[in-house]
């Protein structure tokens, strides 16, 4: 049986990423891959080849059932090359929110898959354009405003079931304030410390700690035994009004978290304060990036 370990960028400055990045074992890898290779010009085919995942939930969280409304704007981000794992956030016109170091070398070995299980009957779409903040090339060994966002644009149709993120309106930004309950989901690890439990998608709550972090990041509160963890990388934050989930967020790294163990605090990458740029990255990669809640 194959297992998942995990690695992390260590030492970006001075800070790890929660999601940093989740590696696959090699055999689960080299099975994964070739299922990718073999279905390179038919991404709706699949194998029998499957990640194995332990754990009850993204650090102290809960298992995502297929169908359930969250569901329905997360994906996984997979690097072929690397065999390395994300989150991202589903946008319009095949776009794909996540983190700028989720973005590997060589940006054609990255995939895009759909459902609540990372494996090799998964649904899954090649990345075939990305865009990196600029920021994030100057700023990446900074503790504060690094940038980490970035967007990519995948080949094909949109599985069935799935409809793009609603970003927080500006009017409604004021409820991002300290002590707020914002929910967090990935596909990362369920246990800081022994790496188990990637690949399956994971929800959870906290609170934020400090809402004025920096000018462009949020900081959230992991302290409860509960928050994102290494695979959950840029993955979404939201808030929840009126039983609807809108996205203001996407996870960057742990802060204060000496021990690598995701249980203390957490910097989330603002993606309001980064809308400008991602309306102009919008535009490049495919047209317009536009709310699909035409009421906000």
């Amino acid at each position: 049986m194959g297992f998942i370990s995990f690695t992390h960028r260590m030492g970006l400055y001075g800070a790890n990423y929660p999601g940093g990045y989740v590696k696959l074992n090699k055999l689960v890898l080299a099975g994964l891959v070739s299922s990718l290779a073999l279905t390179a010009c038919s991404p709706q085919a699949s194998n029998q080849g499957e990640i194995q995942t332990t754990g009850e939930g993204i650090i102290g969280g809960s298992v995502v059932a297929a169908g359930d409304k969250i569901q329905e704007s997360i994906v996984a981000v997979y690097d072929a090359a690397e065999g390395q794992l994300c989150t991202g956030s589903l946008l319009p016109n095949n776009l794909v929110l996540t983190a700028a170091h989720c973005i590997g070398h060589d940006s054609e070995a990255m995939y895009v898959f759909f459902g609540t299980e990372v494996n090799g009957k998964a649904q899954r779409r090649r990345v075939d354009k990305v865009a990196i903040s600029s920021l994030w090339e100057t700023r990446q060994y900074e503790d504060f405003d690094t940038g980490d966002i970035a967007l990519m644009h995948f080949q094909g149709d949109v599985p069935a079931g799935y409809k793009p993120a609603t970003f927080l309106s500006e009017t409604n930004k004021k409820l991002l304030k300290k002590g707020a309950k914002v929910v967090l989901a990935g596909y990362g690890i369920t246990d800081g410390v022994t790496g188990d439990g990637a690949g399956k998608l994971r929800m959870t709550s906290v609170k934020i700690a400090d809402p004025k972090f920096s000018v462009t990041e949020i900081k959230l509160d992991q302290t409860d035994g509960t928050g994102a963890c290494h695979g959950d990388s840029g993955g979404p934050a939201y808030i929840e009004i009126k039983g609807k989930f809108y996205l203001w967020g996407v996870t960057s790294r742990g802060v204060e978290d000496s021990a690598n163990d995701c249980s203390q605090f957490s910097a989330y990458t603002s993606a309001l304060a980064h809308k400008v740029w991602l309306n102009r990255m919008a535009n490049k990669l495919s047209v317009s990036l536009t709310n699909p809640d035409p009421t906000k």
